[in-house]
């Protein structure tokens, strides 16, 4: 933790929290996750560890880059890109989006999941709380459960 600066509490879930951040030698605003241990079967840690790992080999403008992870006795830290909002809480406030609008979401979305199904990896929580939305409306597909 000794490299990245907490700077506020973004959201929060059974997952865990996740904090707006910053890495502190060169100022990139980064999102910190983390998720407790504590409150996990072997199985379930064996399986975000897995996540992580496949997270670490994907290199695609509509995929949350991972950065960085590590561990404490007690939760697993996921260091990731930043994106600014959920494409849940745009519907949310707006009740619907522009149809030009959908039509964008949804070819970025089709362009991260044709990467990752072309290297045989499976997406199995796509929902409006895991599709992140980026500056100048850049779509992050993120939490691959």
């Amino acid at each position: 933790m000794d490299a990245y600066q907490v700077v506020e509490l973004v959201g929060e879930g059974s997952f865990g929290r996740v904090y707006k951040g910053r890495k502190k030698c060169s100022g990139q605003v980064i999102a910190l996750k983390f998720m407790s241990k504590l409150d996990r079967s072997e199985k379930e840690l064996k399986s975000l560890r897995r996540e992580i790992e496949i997270m670490r080999g994907l290199k695609h403008p509509n995929i949350v880059q991972l950065y960085d992870s590590f561990e404490t006795e007690t939760e697993v830290v996921v260091v990731t890109e930043y994106a600014d909002g959920q494409l849940f809480h745009v519907v949310e406030d707006d009740g619907m989006l522009p149809e030009i609008q959908v039509r964008e979401i949804a070819c970025q979305l089709v362009s991260a999941l044709y990467y990752l199904h072309s290297h045989r990896i499976v997406h199995r929580d796509i929902k409006p709380q895991n599709i992140l939305l980026g500056k100048s409306g850049v779509v992050k597909l993120c939490d691959f459960g």
